[in-house]
């Protein structure tokens, strides 16, 4: 029991203690508004699709296409879109709230804080195993939260047309992590090897990945965002970090995945709500204060509510 402990704190305090310091050093002025944007766009552009990279290109085909964990994740986020979708219907009178619940409950912060949990926990095997289905995830992700903020929007020039579905492709085609792991099966493929001296500096771009993110995520943190539409923030919450990684996760653990595969479904349903979806709701016209008060409470939520996943999955030898 004390070594499941020590393994899920292991797994889980170091990334909470570097949000933390994300705040205290927003709180104390070190940190601004403009350096957090910035600093979310080298990690997302630049460093991270180089961790991928260089992971992905250091491992093997053969461990890398994991059919049978790629074929669960697809079938496992299209069903979440969808009942949740159905149910927000039944449920919610408001449809500008509809769109923000669904993505807020669906859409996950996957890679930013999911890499980091992963090499935390598995170190190299869970972030190829997490390279693995990213590319796949990344294209619903996107694709099923703009069906759906188009779909309850009150402004009709912001619904599902012809120029939407090609601004998902474009968005799809140009993503950095996708282009990185791209770039790595090539790599793969054609045996390349990179020279020593651009190895290490693609190293050195890659361990910024972790500690900026996590201290961006941190300064982004405001509580003062929670004024208001408090009920529905706390069920989309609960649904996003509680509700939806518990029958995932359950279901994976039914369908034999274990140690590397679980633990990246568990990250996959259990991360909080991906940090830009108050974003896309704002300018897709649907409820932006109620996406950003769920992403806020699942940020908070899910720092417990992962520890508690690794520590009961870890006590039951799944992983």
């Amino acid at each position: 029991m004390l070594s499941n402990l020590n393994y899920s704190i292991n797994a889980v305090m170091p990334i909470l203690l570097l949000v933390i310091l994300g705040i205290i050093l927003k709180r104390i002025g070190f940190l601004d508004d403009a350096f957090t944007e910035t600093a979310e766009k080298i990690v997302f552009k630049i460093s991270l699709p180089v961790m991928l990279f260089l992971e992905v290109a250091g491992t093997s085909l053969d461990s890398l296409v994991n059919i049978r964990l790629i074929l669960f994740c697809v079938i496992t986020v299209t069903a979440s879109f969808i009942i949740v979708t159905a149910l927000s219907v039944l449920l919610i009178r408001d449809r500008k709230k509809r769109g923000s619940i669904i993505q807020g409950v669906c859409r996950s912060n996957f890679a930013i804080l999911g890499v980091p949990i992963a090499d935390n926990m598995f170190g190299s095997a869970g972030i190829s195993t997490i390279a693995c289905v990213m590319p796949f995830v990344i294209l619903m992700f996107n694709s099923y939260s703009v069906v759906a903020l188009s779909l309850f929007t009150e402004d009709k020039s912001e619904r599902m047309s012809k120029k939407k579905v090609l601004m998902i492709l474009k968005n799809i085609v140009t993503n950095p992590l996708i282009i990185g792991v791209f770039l790595a099966v090539l790599c793969l493929l054609f045996s390349i090897e990179l020279p020593a001296i651009l190895n290490k500096s693609l190293n050195n771009l890659s361990n910024l990945t972790t500690p900026l993110a996590l201290i961006c995520l941190g300064a982004k943190f405001k509580p003062e965002s929670l004024k208001g539409r408090v009920g529905y923030a706390v069920c989309g919450a609960l649904g996003k970090t509680v509700i939806l990684p518990a029958i995932m996760v359950a279901i994976a653990a039914l369908f034999g995945f274990r140690d590397a595969e679980l633990g990246v479904v568990l990250i996959l349903f259990g991360a909080p709500s991906a940090v830009s979806s108050y974003i896309m709701a704002k300018r897709m016209k649907n409820d932006a204060e109620l996406s950003a008060q769920i992403l806020l409470l699942s940020t908070i939520i899910c720092i417990f509510t992962i520890f508690i996943g690794i520590f009961t999955i870890k006590t039951l030898n799944l992983i």
